[in-house]
């Protein structure tokens, strides 16, 4: 069962982080605040590189390199556990969510579905014509 992405806003003093991080790491945070579960303050998001890569649409190297910016800035904690066996299991990333980022555990907002456009007036003869017994003049 796939969570709920989590919802969040993102405040006016994000100008200065978003500039220093670069729009591709900013985009990364984005997108593991989003995967995160856990405590506002300091959540964690289950994920890969290549699953950002494939959500992001960019490549995984790209990823690695954004990641790569957001540890440097303190922001991202990468957490690998190993197995009993030895093995690595699934990763993890501690996000210590900036302060201008404020993170809600509501539900987000699913607008109502848009009813269906009514068939157009063309398309409504053309049907009739189709619809017409042929043994009827």
């Amino acid at each position: 069962m796939v969570a709920e992405p989590r919802s969040f806003t993102v405040l006016g003093a994000a100008t200065a982080l978003r500039r220093q991080l670069g729009p591709t790491a900013w985009a990364v945070l984005e997108e593991l605040v989003a995967r995160s579960d856990g405590p506002a303050a300091r959540c964690a998001a289950a994920t890969s590189v290549r699953s950002l890569a494939v959500e992001l649409g960019v490549s995984k190297d790209t990823v690695a390199r954004a990641l790569a910016r957001l540890r440097e800035a303190g922001i991202v904690t990468a957490a690998q556990p190993r197995a009993s066996s030895g093995t690595f299991t699934a990763g993890s990333y501690l996000i210590a969510v900036p302060a201008c980022l404020t993170l809600s555990d509501l539900a987000p907002v699913v607008p109502e579905p848009r009813p269906r456009p009514l068939a157009s007036r063309a398309l409504i003869a053309q049907r009739s014509l189709f619809d017409r017994d042929p043994a009827t003049p």
